[in-house]
C-alpha cells in the first residue's frame, strides 16, 4: 500500500530485540531491509559482521544511505544497570561462554568472564563473581580504552567505527553523535510504545503486543539491584553515561513483593 516502507531494526545484545526480529521476520519479512538486499549481506560478511547486531552506521553503510533513510529504523535500549546483569548470566547460562575457559570461543576469555558452574545458581557466589567481572573488565579496558566496547558487547564488526563503545546510544549515532534511527524506544516502556510500531510498520497492524514473546525474565537470576555494590554501580554509570543522560534510566531497588 501507499504507506509501504522497509524497515530496519538496530538490535542491541540483551535489550530485547530477539523477540522483536523474531515478530518481524515473521510477519514483516517483506519489509525487512536485511531480507531486500542481499548485496548488504555480502558487504556485511567480508568484515566478519552480519545483520543480527550490526549497529545502525554499519547497516546504513552496507545497504547505502539512501536505502537507510528511506526505511523506517528503529532500535531499542534498556536500563543499563538490568542489562550487565543479564547478558553476565546469559553468556554464562545459556550462550557461547558456558564451556570451560580454554576450550570456549576466544571473546569469552578476552571479555575474562569466569568459567561457568553450579556457582551460577548461588546467588551470593554469582553476585560475588558478577562484580569481580565488571572490576576487571574496567581495568583491562576502562572508559575511553579503544576496546572499551567489550565491557558491553563483542565486536559484531560495529568496532571499525571509532565511536562505538560500551554504551547503548554508540550502536545508533554516526561520528558526530547524529542519531541515524528515527525512533528508539525503551524496552521497559515497549507496551505503551507498540501502536507507534503499528502505526509505522504496516504488516504489524492487527499483531497484539502479547505475540512479542517476551518473558519477563528471560534469564534466571534475582532483581538487577541486588547484584551491585556502590563501587560496581558507579562503574556502570561511567561507562554508560550517555545512555543515563540521554534516556533517563535511574538505578531502582528491588520493587516490594505484593
Amino acid at each position: 500500500g501507499a504507506d509501504y516502507r522497509e524497515v530496519g531494526f538496530v538490535h542491541i545484545n540483551k535489550a530485547g530485540g530477539t523477540a522483536i526480529i523474531n515478530i518481524l521476520q515473521k510477519y514483516c519479512r517483506h519489509q525487512l531491509l536485511w531480507a531486500l538486499h542481499p548485496p548488504a549481506l555480502q558487504k556485511l560478511r567480508a568484515i566478519r559482521s552480519r545483520f543480527f547486531h550490526a549497529s545502525a552506521a554499519l547497516q546504513q553503510w552496507a545497504v547505502g544511505a539512501s536505502a537507510w533513510k528511506q526505511a523506517y529504523t528503529f532500535a531499542l535500549v534498556r536500563n543499563p544497570w538490568a542489562r550487565q546483569v543479564s547478558m553476565f548470566h546469559f553468556l554464562l547460562q545459556s550462550a557461547s561462554c558456558v564451556g570451560p575457559c580454554g576450550r570456549r570461543p576466544d571473546h569469552c576469555d578476552k571479555r575474562l568472564l569466569p568459567q561457568a558452574g553450579p556457582w551460577l545458581r548461588d546467588f551470593g557466589a554469582a553476585r560475588a563473581r558478577f562484580q569481580r567481572w565488571l572490576l576487571d573488565m574496567g581495568a583491562a579496558f576502562p572508559p575511553g580504552h579503544k576496546e572499551q566496547h567489550l565491557f558491553g558487547a563483542r565486536f559484531h564488526g560495529n568496532e571499525r567505527d571509532a565511536w562505538y563503545n560500551a554504551s547503548q546510544i554508540s550502536w545508533f549515532v554516526d561520528a558526530q553523535g547524529t542519531l541515524l534511527v528515527d525512533d528508539v524506544f525503551k524496552l521497559e516502556e515497549l507496551e505503551a510504545h507498540w501502536p507507534t510500531l503499528q502505526q509505522k510498520i504496516c504488516a504489524l497492524r492487527g499483531v497484539p503486543y502479547a505475540d512479542n514473546g517476551y518473558r519477563k525474565n528471560p534469564s534466571s537470576h534475582a532483581h538487577y539491584s541486588r547484584y551491585y555494590d556502590d563501587r560496581t554501580r558507579a562503574l556502570v554509570a561511567q561507562y554508560m553515561g550517555a545512555d543515563l543522560t540521554r534516556f533517563g534510566y535511574a538505578f531502582e531497588s528491588e520493587p516490594a513483593a505484593a
